[in-house]
């Protein structure tokens, strides 16, 4: 079993983000942790603020901080993979992705602008799953649960109340995957909340899968929980 951060931003790209991708990588290495899924904020924002740049060079600067975090990842033997949290026009909320591809960007640098039942569709035919991230903190709007995979049910995150005993019930009724993670932006939020997957966890598909599968186990206080098992 492994230990997976899979909402973790970074400051080159995340306006929210303290943390930068090198210091990702090694804040999560030191405390045990076997990966990380990166997803920075993909919104019309982002794309607002590279008026200079062409579509592929603001994919390359989204991408910043994933392959930054990747390559002192391969440094120090820790998994990382590419997500993203995506808004969509029409509402403030917020989607977790996964199994997103590098060339899925580029060739669709605009995806955000498609509105949540058209990426729900494409997600569906391209293998991904889409999570809606925190749903009932203030501000979120409530949607149709049939463009989704999951939600998050477990949101680490202490600076906001994420309402995380209504978005478990919201999960049970209507049988949607559950996901958790500490929504880590600062360096405090390392031991708030993570994934433990059964399978070894080696790219994108096999995180989708392992998801879909429910073969993991939503941990918080991961950190200390890892400290606990190894003393006994």
């Amino acid at each position: 079993m492994g230990l997976y951060e899979i909402h973790c931003h970074t400051s080159e790209v995340s306006a929210c983000g303290w943390v930068d991708a090198v210091n990702v990588a090694r804040i999560h290495k030191d405390a045990g942790f076997e990966g990380i899924c990166i997803t920075d904020h993909y919104h019309e924002q982002f794309f607002r603020r590279q008026v200079d740049l062409k579509d592929s060079e603001v994919v390359d600067k989204y991408l910043l901080g994933y392959r930054n975090t990747l390559e002192e990842g391969a440094k120090l033997g820790l998994k990382v993979f590419l997500g993203m949290e995506i808004k969509f026009p029409e509402t403030p909320n917020d989607y977790l992705v996964y199994g997103i591809t590098e060339e899925m960007l580029y060739e669709n640098p605009y995806m955000f602008r498609m509105g949540l039942e058209a990426f729900s569709s494409m997600a569906r035919m391209e293998g991904l799953l889409l999570i809606q991230a925190h749903p009932f903190r203030d501000n979120m709007i409530q949607i149709n649960p049939l463009f989704l995979d999951g939600v998050e049910t477990i949101n680490g995150n202490l600076r906001i109340n994420s309402r995380n005993h209504i978005s478990n019930q919201y999960a049970d009724e209507h049988d949607l995957i559950k996901m958790g993670g500490s929504d880590f932006h600062r360096e405090c939020d390392i031991n708030l909340a993570a994934m433990e997957f059964l399978p070894e966890i080696n790219n994108n598909n096999d995180l989708v899968n392992a998801l879909r599968d429910g073969e993991y186990t939503i941990v918080q206080n991961p950190i200390s929980t890892q400290r606990d098992r190894s003393s006994m």
